[in-house]
């Protein structure tokens, strides 16, 4: 099986969300209308977050409050 994981991580590397790179967001909106990727899931998923689109939620929803002026 470890030869299967070096292989997924190879050709299918993931990164960790940044709700403020626009080539992020971008792949966040086009699952958002069509429920897919489109290739394939770029996101790593990261605890405490069961699935990667509600993590990705989460992550923005907490970004654009941190830019509201109190």
């Amino acid at each position: 099986m470890a030869v299967l994981d070096t292989y997924k991580r190879t050709y299918n590397p993931r990164r960790t969300f940044n709700p403020a790179s626009m080539q992020d967001l971008r792949e966040l909106k086009h699952f958002v209308e069509t429920n897919s990727w489109k290739d394939a899931c770029p996101f790593a998923l990261e605890e405490p977050f069961l699935e990667i689109p509600a993590m990705c939620m989460a992550k923005y929803t907490g970004y654009m409050l941190t830019k509201l002026k109190d």
